[in-house]
């Protein structure tokens, strides 16, 4: 399978910019809990995206929100082109590593996002299993993966090696990703810059993007 990167043209760009003023949860603003840092970097050296992945605009039960629902039942989503338009480059450390979450339908998409971000793809990092049981097209649908891609080298210097790519958790509300997955970013990369983006919640020693946080810094996106 070849993928190739998305690249943003200006007129996609002018669209994204108004795309994002738009809709709250894209105000290119990220928030932060009292973080270890003093200030702000200008880079990261970990970023941890959850991606508000569009389905094809698909709803169900007319259109109200619940457990079992399209995305965009419960928050505004992007389009690919939309996400790629995103100047992620800008944060990237000059040795940075990515963590993405992605599902088996945007497994593809996931990747060329990566890229257009600056990242080279490695591997499958971690595997949710959420013991409950979603209706798919061809199998019942019970995990969701996090991608890893470095840009550069791994960030030094490195904490623990032997974490868990396995992990077993009930689902809980909607798009709700377990902390157990933050929490081993955390012990792999314990000195490092971090920035969660699209975060519901705030975490300390990370700098978090998202429209339930709060508290706000100006990002460059």
């Amino acid at each position: 399978m070849t993928l190739s990167p998305i690249k943003p043209s200006q007129n996609n760009n002018t669209h994204n910019s108004e795309y994002l003023r738009q809709i709250p949860l894209f105000r290119l603003k990220t928030t932060i809990q009292k973080p270890l840092f003093r200030k702000v970097p200008e880079t990261f050296d970990v970023i941890y995206a959850d991606p508000p992945w569009d389905y094809d605009q698909r709803t169900f039960l007319n259109k109200k929100a619940n457990n079992t629902g399209s995305a965009s039942d419960h928050y505004p989503t992007m389009t690919l082109q939309q996400l790629c338009c995103m100047n992620v480059r800008k944060l990237r450390a000059k040795n940075s590593i990515m963590y993405m979450w992605t599902t088996g339908p945007q497994l593809q998409a996931s990747i060329q996002l990566m890229i257009a971000w600056g990242y080279t793809y490695k591997t499958v990092a971690f595997v949710w299993d959420k013991i409950r049981l979603n209706p798919g097209y061809y199998s019942m649908s019970q995990t969701e993966f996090v991608i890893v891609g470095t840009h550069g080298a791994i960030p030094k210097p490195r904490g623990r090696r032997n974490v868990r790519q396995f992990l077993q958790s009930k689902r809980t509300r909607h798009s709700q990703k377990p902390h157990e997955i933050r929490r081993r970013i955390e012990i792999m990369h314990p000195e490092q810059t971090k920035l969660e983006m699209f975060a519901r919640d705030t975490s300390s020693g990370w700098f978090s993007h998202g429209n339930q946080c709060q508290g706000s810094v100006q990002l460059p996106l």
